[in-house]
């Protein structure tokens, strides 16, 4: 592929800071395979290195801690948001990385630079009567809405991904001892306790409703031609319920980070009201099979004993 195709950032004309971009960002597409998108973001921020750098006459191998920290500055005092600073360190990172690997210099400018504070957004969470309002709201009158029980049941009551929930098959659920096996990410397996009413709606569903929905594969949550459920019908479902109790909310763009109540809300709602309840954060954070539920922490072990226990006494879904 020649450098045509992936062309080094617009700036004025340097032959050396030109030529090297181009190399890396070939290097990006051809020997990293990023996505074409992937390079074209990485080109842009890098542009604002280059560019910044031309305006003081500086040649790639000149670039010191200094310049950058004085590039960081110039970024901050033009209003540029700390995440769009951390992009513009990534690609300045992967570059002097690059020109490291095909010894154009000897160390990297950003090895004694610490990055922009990113912060965590904190997340949207649901009431505990918010929560319960959505999942009594199928009336159960149909095998349809007895899925649709189910289905949010699953989601609040054990904190899983929508598409964990989707693909939790028959042998997965363990509803004699309270658990559910959840087949998580990186093909990572955990074992998750649910509460007595859980416990009765699913045997309810799997005793009656699947049956009705004529199943066709092994998965617990079937659509109405009996195959396995969709992580977009999952979502379409619960934000039909949350609207119908008035607990949706949306900016009417159409995307799913705009609407209050998604899939992802009732699995930080489940952490939430866990951690309230006066769960410990290591026990939580093997429920949701997380390595990083807060950044100081990490993932420790907790015998299955331990968390059934946790879950009985703090999540208001195990009770009644």
């Amino acid at each position: 592929m020649s450098a045509g195709r992936h062309p080094p950032p617009e700036s004025r004309s340097d032959g050396e800071w030109d030529r090297l971009a181009g190399q890396w960002l070939e290097h990006l597409a051809l020997e990293r395979n990023l996505s074409p998108r992937t390079v074209e973001g990485y080109a842009s921020d890098l542009a604002k290195l280059i560019e910044f750098c031309l305006e003081l006459g500086i040649s790639p191998g000149d670039v010191d801690v200094s310049v950058m920290g004085r590039f960081f500055s110039d970024l901050a005092d033009a209003g540029a948001a700390p995440r769009s600073r951390a992009r513009a360190r990534s690609a300045a990172s992967g570059f002097f990385r690059y020109l490291e690997r095909i010894g154009l210099s000897d160390r990297s400018p950003l090895e004694d630079l610490s990055g922009p504070r990113l912060g965590r957004p904190l997340p949207q969470v649901l009431s505990v009567e918010e929560a319960l309002a959505i999942l009594d709201a199928p009336t159960e009158e149909t095998p349809l809405q007895m899925r649709d029980g189910v289905l949010l049941e699953l989601l609040y009551a054990t904190g899983m991904r929508v598409s964990e929930v989707v693909s939790t098959r028959l042998q997965d659920w363990l509803g004699r001892d309270g658990l559910v096996r959840v087949h998580g990410k990186g093909n990572k397996e955990r074992i998750v306790p649910v509460g007595a009413p859980t416990v009765r709606r699913v045997e309810a569903y799997l005793a009656t409703a699947r049956a009705a929905l004529d199943p066709r594969c092994d998965r617990i949550l079937v659509n109405h031609r009996g195959g396995p459920l969709s992580r977009v019908s999952a979502w379409s479902i619960l934000d039909r319920w949350a609207r119908k109790v008035g607990v949706q909310v949306d900016a009417g763009t159409g995307h799913k980070n705009s609407h209050r109540v998604h899939p992802h809300v009732l699995r930080h709602s489940f952490a939430t009201h866990l951690l309230k309840g006066g769960a410990d954060l290591r026990s939580i954070q093997e429920m949701l099979g997380h390595a990083n539920l807060a950044t100081t922490e990490i993932y420790t072990h907790m015998d299955l004993s331990t968390l059934k226990e946790v879950h009985a006494s703090a999540h208001p879904r195990a009770r009644g």
